[in-house]
């Protein structure tokens, strides 16, 4: 999936497709594309750059704080996912993309009550050309997700521990009990729908967030929905390669219901779907695929030295 095009070379295909929002009466299609640090800047009639986390902005993330120069980027180039009352931009470091999708379920009007929302992160896009028939669809999802173990369940148990598990079992069997079988048969799949990547027409994008959001607000007040180290051997490279001080567990379960939503979704025979390629754009300052697994690999060894 990692691609060869180029930040700009992609921006001018979506832009290509700016005409689908103009003189219109409302827009056809708006895609939030999320950001927590500076990078290059996708913007279009169709892409919206939203700064996650902007409430503490000044905290460390995932990779790391960034300094007043990149706040002032941010500020000045993207919408905050804070600018409301209610918001949830606080709770960004635990949970993730849902901040911004949170800010478009509550501020739909000011994206111009398109006919078609979409999230994509900063370095993950659906390929444009997707657009060309958006119409036809419910739905547009990325294409199945290869799994490195058998199933989602057991990828997830390896990656993020089973003590994640049980919580998010636990807590949408209290929200939607009739819905477990259905999410243990995703989870017991030899793929998943990843990355967090969509579009869906609005109806379906309010019935996501009506459905998540519930499902968010148990997780924030469980106490027992964290990552748990169960013993020295289940801990995996990639969970050695992130660290033991990780504080995205919500984020880990929201990606793995945001997939289950889509492939419920599409179940329903009425609703018309498409699976479609997506990409994985790496900067010219960000190293290469071979270039990460060996720094990968040279983080685990320097790791295994401490247990």
């Amino acid at each position: 999936m990692y691609s060869n095009t180029s930040h700009i070379e992609l921006l001018n295909q979506y832009k290509q497709y700016d005409y689908l929002n103009q003189n219109q009466k409302r827009p056809l299609v708006k895609i939030l594309v999320s950001y927590i640090k500076p990078s290059f800047l996708f913007k279009s009639e169709i892409l919206t750059p939203i700064h996650l986390g902007r409430a503490v902005e000044r905290e460390s993330s995932k990779d790391g704080t960034i300094s007043d120069e990149d706040i002032k980027w941010l500020h000045e180039n993207c919408i905050g996912d804070n600018d409301f009352e209610g918001n949830i931009s606080a709770v960004n470091r635990r949970v993730g993309f849902l901040t911004g999708t949170y800010w478009a379920w509550k501020n739909y009007d000011k994206l111009g009550n398109p006919e078609y929302f979409g999230s994509f992160g900063v370095r993950k896009f659906l390929k444009p050309t997707l657009l060309k028939n958006i119409k036809l669809y419910n739905i547009i999802l990325p294409q199945k997700e290869k799994l490195k173990y058998a199933t989602n369940k057991e990828q997830f148990y390896k990656y993020h521990s089973q003590n994640l598990y049980v919580s998010l079992l636990n807590n949408l069997q209290k929200y939607y009990s009739n819905e477990v079988t259905l999410f243990e048969e995703y989870m017991n799949l030899n793929y998943g729908y990843y990355h967090e990547l969509y579009i869906m027409n609005k109806n379906t994008f309010f019935k996501f967030c009506e459905w998540i959001m519930p499902l968010l607000n148990a997780f924030l007040h469980d106490q027992n929905c964290k990552v748990q180290l169960d013993n020295e051997e289940k801990i995996t490279d990639l969970f050695r390669f992130h660290g033991i001080s990780e504080t995205r567990d919500i984020a880990y379960i929201i990606e793995i219901l945001t997939g289950y939503f889509l492939y419920k979704t599409i179940q329903d025979k009425k609703c018309k779907f498409l699976e479609y390629e997506y990409e994985i754009i790496l900067s010219k300052t960000e190293p290469s695929k071979d270039k990460l697994l060996k720094m990968l690999r040279k983080r685990i060894e320097l790791r295994n030295k401490r247990f």
